[in-house]
């Protein structure tokens, strides 16, 4: 993926998405693993309903929105992207939670979700992105009562320029 070094913005969409589609319709397009598919370890860290999941905590339904408006598919350095956007743009993270993250994620999440020391850089510009956002703490936004606006005018009312 390129991106921005000084915004984490990527300068091109990861998958081909019509900004004029609703959400809703972009979401049914998906192709994203079935909640039954995610480890125990993933769950524990990142589901909000975990009692020691990181900041940055989002259910799939949320993640998935989020897959949509930042233009990002599913390989291992999509999903780095956008677990570092929703922990960076996450208020309450800190500098230990990253490290907490990036060492469970190297080495105790299993393959093929495991990461590498390369999906960090990915991570890392997702962060940076997810911190400079005006609109914070999106792993929280109520993307349900906005599934029938466009992924356009969404992007728009978030401050998510694509453009860079």
């Amino acid at each position: 993926m390129v991106a921005s070094v000084a915004t984490g913005r990527p300068n091109r969409q990861e998958q081909p998405l019509n900004p004029n589609q609703t959400l809703n319709d972009a979401l049914q397009e998906m192709k994203g693993d079935p909640p039954s598919s995610i480890p125990l370890v993933v769950r524990l860290l990142e589901n909000p309903a975990s009692p020691i999941a990181l900041p940055g905590k989002i259910d799939l339904y949320r993640h998935d929105c989020l897959h949509v408006l930042l233009s990002q598919g599913f390989s291992l350095d999509n999903e780095a992207f956008v677990l570092g956007f929703t922990m960076g743009n996450d208020t309450s993270t800190r500098r230990y939670h990253l490290a907490v993250f990036k060492l469970c994620s190297r080495l105790l999440y299993p393959p093929p979700y495991r990461f590498e020391r390369s999906h960090f850089e990915a991570f890392d510009r997702g962060f940076l992105w997810g911190q400079n956002l005006v609109v914070k703490n999106l792993n929280a936004f109520d993307f349900e009562a906005c599934k029938h606006q466009t992924v356009g005018e969404l992007r728009q009312h978030l401050g998510l320029d694509m453009a860079g």
